[in-house]
C-alpha cells in the first residue's frame, strides 16, 4: 500500500463561519492532502463567508493510489486489511472497474471527494444526557 494517512484539519464552522472546527478529510497521500487543502482554501476564499456545508474537491492519483484511495475512503477497509490481502474479491473487482472508469488519457485517475464542514463547539448545542 502507498503512504496513505488519515487526515483532519481545522476549518471554519459552517454555521458561524468564524470559529474553527475539526473536519475529517479522509485517507490521502501527503501530496494529495496538500492538493486538497489548497482546493479547500480556494473554495473558502472565493465564497467569502457564504459557503456551503458540503463541497467537492478533485483527487488526482496514480492507478495504484486509486485502488487504495477507493478501498480506504469508500469501501471502509483498514490499512491492515489492504496490506494483508483481506479485500473481498467483489470489492476488488469493483475498485478496479472504478479506477479504469476514472483514468484519464494522461494515465492518472480523477475522483470527486466530498468535504463536510463541521460546526464549532459554540454553535453545536450540548447534548442533554439526563433524559
Amino acid at each position: 500500500m502507498t503512504n496513505f494517512k488519515y487526515y483532519s484539519e481545522d476549518l471554519p464552522c459552517f454555521i458561524c463561519h468564524k470559529r474553527m472546527a475539526k473536519t475529517e478529510l479522509g485517507w490521502f497521500t501527503p501530496s494529495m492532502k496538500d492538493d486538497v487543502l489548497e482546493q479547500i482554501k480556494n473554495v473558502l476564499s472565493q465564497s467569502d463567508t457564504d459557503y456551503e456545508e458540503y463541497f467537492s474537491v478533485s483527487i488526482i492519483c496514480s492507478e495504484d493510489e486509486a485502488r487504495d484511495y477507493l478501498l480506504l475512503n469508500y469501501y471502509g477497509y483498514s490499512e491492515h486489511e489492504i496490506n494483508h490481502g483481506q479485500v473481498n474479491s467483489e470489492d476488488s473487482t469493483e475498485v478496479n472497474d472504478l479506477s479504469s472508469e476514472h483514468m484519464t488519457s494522461e494515465g492518472v485517475a480523477m475522483f470527486k471527494h466530498e468535504i463536510a464542514l463541521q460546526s464549532c463547539e459554540e454553535c453545536t448545542p450540548e447534548i442533554d444526557e439526563d433524559y
